[in-house]
């Protein structure tokens, strides 16, 4: 059995039939911000296991649910981009877009992604307004991803809120209702 190639940064997974919305966003997505994958709904396991950790977003452009999406999105901060209307089932609250163009501006823009003046590291990790790395933070780079809205996640707080102090990020990992968010601190 052949292993799936392993990622070493970021990896923006997109499921879709046809791989016209991939060549769109990896002719757009900076590599240093993200590697961009593409998987049929039929492939999903697979290139999911090529993903370390896990994918950092999950972009749709399929009529209905992919088998096993739910599965793998569990409580991970995976921020969720969908082309067209929301399969049922689609867990969370993904982000919709009625068009591939709107959805290809939005994700070429994550390399601007600043919350309280932390920005995205080069292929993985954050760099603090003082300039210092934080890395092996994944959750916290998946929340940054989705600044405004939080995501439904089981976020480990007591695990990432020493590490953010300890990298001395100022951001604080708020969760409220079944929603995680990234604040300033």
């Amino acid at each position: 059995m052949r292993r799936p190639r392993q990622d070493v940064g970021r990896t923006i997974l997109v499921i879709e039939e046809q791989p016209y919305l991939w060549a769109a966003l990896a002719a757009r997505i900076d590599r240093g911000t993200a590697y961009v994958r593409s998987s049929t709904p039929t492939e999903l396991r697979g290139v999911w296991a090529g993903c370390s950790p896990w994918p950092w977003l999950v972009v749709g452009a399929t009529p209905s649910l992919p088998p096993g999406l739910s599965e793998l999105l569990g409580d991970r901060p995976i921020p969720v981009y969908w082309c067209g209307a929301a399969p049922a089932g689609l867990p969370g609250r993904p982000l919709l877009f009625e068009d591939w163009q709107p959805l290809v501006d939005a994700l070429a823009g994550l390399r601007e992604l600043s919350v309280n003046g932390v920005r995205l590291l080069r292929n993985r990790g954050l760099v603090t307004p003082g300039g210092e790395f934080a890395t092996g933070l994944p959750e916290v780079e998946g929340l940054l991803a989705a600044p405004n809205r939080g995501l439904v996640a089981g976020v480990d707080v007591d695990r990432i809120r020493p590490q953010l102090e300890i990298h001395r990020v100022p951001l604080d990992v708020r969760s409220e209702d079944g929603w995680v968010r990234l604040v300033p601190r």
